[in-house]
């Protein structure tokens, strides 16, 4: 009888180290519902699903934790993070006012190149919620916002707002309602008409709508998560290689 093949041993993409591209799956399984907000990480299986030490996992863990998608609680281990729902109005409303601020410098630096960087990346969000990639759909709807950011030329409100927009993914992955949560690709454009328009108030009253009615479709209570099975999460085969 033939045997299965050996599971490869994990070494990342080659251009991040192991530690970096196992955050960034663990990343998008967040950001399209894989690990559930709650959901015990258990260290000795992740170790093995990925082929690394847990050392190595830990190492993902610690910047997860920075980032405040999982929590790290003494003599109990990682779970992904629950936000409250004291914590989703906080988020949001921080988001508003410092995109508030983004929009309207960005509406008052208006140019033709900057223009057609936004419809590059309202191009490629069509794109992926034309072809049903719901990550890819909400990975671009946070880089729409963080353009926004970076088009406003302020390093630490780029940085700030990129940690604020993860949490609102882990967020909406919490208290997703039957109604999509994430942003419009059709509120990206009506925001782009505002930005092009010449007036500030106006991208910022946008800008403030947007993101209240994402707020709005969430529904506040969930059920806990099941048992986990990480190698089926992951789309790999346990080993007991670490590296």
């Amino acid at each position: 009888m033939a045997h299965p093949a050996e599971p490869q041993r994990f070494t990342g993409s080659g251009k991040l180290r192991p530690e970096e591209q196992i955050y960034q799956e663990m990343l998008g399984a967040i950001l399209d519902r894989r690990l559930e907000p709650g959901m015990k990480l258990v260290e000795e299986d992740l170790a093995k699903t990925f082929g690394v030490s847990r050392a190595r996992i830990r190492a993902a863990f610690l910047q997860l934790a920075h980032d405040k998608l999982i929590n790290l609680v003494p003599n109990r281990g990682a779970f992904v993070a629950e936000p409250t729902i004291d914590e989703a109005i906080e988020v949001f409303s921080a988001r508003r006012m410092i995109e508030d601020g983004v929009v309207r410098k960005v509406t008052a630096q208006m140019n033709t190149d900057r223009a057609e960087q936004i419809r590059a990346h309202l191009a490629a969000e069509h794109k992926a919620h034309h072809d049903g990639d719901h990550r890819a759909a909400i990975i671009l709807s946070g880089e729409f916002h963080l353009l926004l950011a970076r088009l406003a030329n302020n390093l630490v409100i780029e940085e700030f707002l990129e940690r604020l927009i993860l949490r609102s993914s882990l967020i909406i992955a919490m208290y997703e309602s039957p109604q999509p949560a994430d942003c419009s690709h059709d509120d990206h454009d009506e925001l782009l008409r505002a930005l092009t328009g010449g007036d500030p108030d106006a991208a910022a009253s946008c800008m403030a709508r947007h993101l209240d009615n994402i707020r709005d479709r969430l529904q506040l209570h969930r059920e806990k998560p099941g048992k986990t099975d990480f190698a089926s999460i992951f789309g790999r085969q346990p080993t007991s290689k670490a590296g």
